[in-house]
């Protein structure tokens, strides 16, 4: 839509366009939501209130503005009231703070539209500003954006430089357009992130002074949450009094300065010039995105040019990775990613018969794209099990309500790549439990649910190296690091971890992954991949046959100069499933000499989200063995079965052997950053079956996975 200038001349005085950024991710305790807004949200709503000439536009995320409704409504009368008179622009986007560009476009509407809803019903209108979940540009998404009402929106100044404009050039706001269609860009300064709230105020004067006459507009937009919950800011931002007296100055300067929300700007000038800006996030996601081992080549690479003084003159050429590479980065990333994508697929078109059923699919759906937990940076993201969890949960409560209006069919057996890495994968249905197997990587389950309470099993992590390891393992970091009044969470130390507590699995995790071991292999051994005689994780597998039913794998491998032969197969009923293994010679001679010292291995990665907690239990099946721990290593001969509860969730499961067995399990800890520093965190248990080779001749030895409690209940 043309712009309708002003007649009016714009503002000649220096102009900061702020934008606050409010945000908890779904699945997030409720406690972190009350801190939030009693030490950060409010008090900054209400030190607005006091300063009436301070505009900001400000960004509330689907969650915030639910929790609110019922646990904050004076905060939204507070909000409604400063809109009203013109002081707050409160502005749309995805509801649950997805990545835009990463959802199917039907998806990326209904999180725009829900948004939409929102702010019509509280303020009678929708916005056309919105904030970019992360800033995750894709060149593409003006076309994508813009015929949902969109118009404008800030991202960062690190877009504008690696499209190849001058840094001195980024004031106002840009026209960016594709396939005819167009959003203006507002460039978010990097040198006022790191100024507010972590410098003087008068070093935020001297800033916009220098940088910002001529009636320039500078932009300032981040996360609120550095107003009291990052680190230290709560002392220093309300204690000491950090924001009162930036208002207060900024205020005092208002001859020459004044703050403005991104609307008003709009409505008052032109764009400053026209951009094309390619893939990308912050200079910082940037970074996180890189593959570890490339990620610390590039911090050493920067902290080179830091030093020699060219860190400037490289920056735009300096970029580091796309959002997209988390995909590859984690691939338990991309396999939520991958079930989100299914679980989409199978909605069926909105129409007035089904109306008000899709709202309540697609709302579930839409909690699931939530960002949070599809990357990992400062904060925990896919390292919070808690998080995960809740994208899963709203994931399989998404798919039973879709079963009982006949859009998924129970059983059901269903063939893709639904994680995209090139090897196809089978997803079974049956009413009591979901299974992701994939043939070509060991005949693995990458995935246990259990649908009738919605709970993901295997909800694990692999252990695996993170570029800020490097600190824990003792590699000091002696670099000049941004200095201030308070250190930014950047500067942050690594914490008090030693290398000892940092682990990494030699492959990835995943249920009834096989391998061959001595009898004289350790628990440790086990949990950290040592001392395999065989392993057979990835361990190509022909499909014989696959039905909702069952399926049969087979292949072949070596062992002690050996040709072995092994059959994989499963049964499917509605409460359990059944694993049995067949290990045979193809010429028909006898198993080689050396198996009779040899154990066939097989894992099972669990959790019920806690490694200690009332009502979360484990135990033995019969009278073999002894206590079972989630959160403890135990190591139990002869043992049957073992089986775990969680009052809490109502999830039941039990794992019975046709024969005695040796059980060892592990609980799996990551050191993985947080706002606190590098901290080791549960993500679950581990729990490995032997059985003698010579067990799996014949008939061989199967393993029964069984589920307990009332198929929907839950609901």
């Amino acid at each position: 839509m043309p712009k309708v200038e002003s007649p009016e001349r714009p503002d000649q005085r220096a102009t900061m366009v702020m934008v606050l950024h409010h945000h908890q991710p779904i699945g997030n305790f409720p406690h972190v939501f009350r801190d939030t807004f009693e030490r950060c949200y409010r008090p900054t709503l209400e030190l607005l209130d006091a300063f009436p000439d301070i505009h900001v536009s400000i960004h509330l995320t689907g969650p915030l503005w639910l929790w609110a409704e019922e646990n904050a409504p004076d905060y939204l009368e507070l909000l409604v009231r400063l809109e009203a008179r013109g002081q707050v622009e409160v502005i749309g986007g995805g509801f649950y703070e997805p990545i835009l560009a990463m959802l199917p476009e039907r998806d990326a509407r209904a999180q725009v539209e829900e948004m939409n809803r929102m702010l019509k019903r509280r303020f009678g209108h929708a916005s056309k500003g919105f904030w970019l979940a992360e800033r995750v540009w894709q060149t593409d998404l003006p076309s994508r954006l813009a015929p949902m009402g969109l118009e404008y929106l800030p991202v960062d100044d690190h877009h504008f430089l690696l499209a190849g404009l001058p840094a001195e050039k980024l004031h106002g706001y840009y026209r960016s357009s594709w396939i005819g269609q167009g959003l203006d860009l507002f460039p978010i300064s990097r040198d006022l992130r790191y100024l507010i709230p972590f410098q003087l105020p008068e070093q935020f004067l001297e800033y916009m002074d220098r940088n910002g006459k001529g009636g320039k507009v500078l932009t300032y937009a981040d996360d609120a949450e550095k107003f009291g919950v990052w680190p230290e800011t709560y002392r220093w931002v309300w204690e000491e009094g950090y924001l009162r007296t930036l208002f207060e100055q900024i205020t005092r300067q208002s001859h020459w300065l004044r703050v403005a929300s991104m609307g008003e700007i709009v409505s008052e000038r032109s764009p400053t010039g026209v951009a094309i800006l390619p893939n990308a996030s912050y200079e910082e996601m940037m970074e996180w995105a890189l593959p570890a081992r490339m990620g610390v080549r590039f911090l050493q690479a920067g902290k080179d040019l830091e030093h020699k003084g060219l860190r400037e003159q490289v920056q735009p050429f300096f970029r580091g990775g796309i959002f997209e590479n988390f995909l590859i980065k984690y691939p338990d990333v991309a396999r939520l990613y991958g079930r989100m994508l299914f679980t989409s697929a199978l909605l069926p078109e909105k129409t007035p018969e089904n109306g008000e059923r899709w709202l309540k699919w697609s709302d579930l759906l839409s909690r699931a794209q939530g960002n949070d937990v599809y990357w990992h940076g400062l904060f925990g993201g896919i390292y919070l099990s808690n998080l995960r969890h809740e994208a899963f949960s709203d994931l399989l409560l998404a798919e039973s309500l879709l079963e009982q209006d006949g859009a998924l069919q129970v059983p059901s057996l269903h063939r893709g790549d639904f994680d995209q890495d090139g090897h196809p994968d089978l997803l079974v249905f049956r009413p009591a439990y979901a299974l992701w197997i994939t043939p070509a990587l060991g005949g693995a389950i990458l995935e246990i649910d259990d649908r009738a309470h919605h709970f993901h099993l295997t909800n694990t992590m692999t252990r695996q190296f993170e570029a800020y390891h490097a600190r824990v393992a003792g590699s000091p970091d002696d670099s000049p690091h941004e200095t201030g009044v308070i250190p930014s969470i950047h500067d942050r130390a690594a914490g008090d971890l030693s290398h000892e507590d940092i682990v990494y699995d030699p492959r990835p995790r995943r249920s009834f992954s096989d391998g061959i071991v001595s009898a004289s292999v350790t628990g440790d051994d086990l949990d950290r991949g040592r001392d395999l005689a065989g392993d057979l994780s990835g361990l190509s597998f022909s499909v014989l046959s696959a039905s909702s039913e069952g399926l049969d794998l087979q292949a072949v491998f070596q062992l002690a100069n050996a040709q072995m032969q092994i059959s994989k197969s499963f049964r499917f009923d509605d409460r359990e499933f059944v694993v049995r293994y067949r290990l045979s010679r193809p010429d028909g001679l006898p198993f080689p000499e050396e198996c009779g010292n040899l154990f066939w291995v097989t894992e099972v990665p669990l959790t019920l989200l806690a490694g200690e907690g009332e009502g979360r239990c484990l135990k033995m099946t019969g009278d073999g063995g002894g206590p079972l721990f989630w959160g403890q290593p135990s190591d139990y001969e002869c043992v049957r079965g073992y089986s775990g509860s969680d009052d809490w969730s109502k999830t039941r499961f039990s794992i019975l052997g046709s024969r005695p067995f040796r059980l060892v399990s592990r609980p799996v800890h990551t050191a993985s950053l947080s706002e606190k520093g590098i901290e080791k965190t549960y993500q679950g248990t581990v729990f490995f079956h032997l059985f003698p080779i010579s067990s799996l001749a014949g008939e061989g030895v199967t393993i029964t996975v069984s589920f307990s409690g009332a198929v929907g209940e839950g609901e």
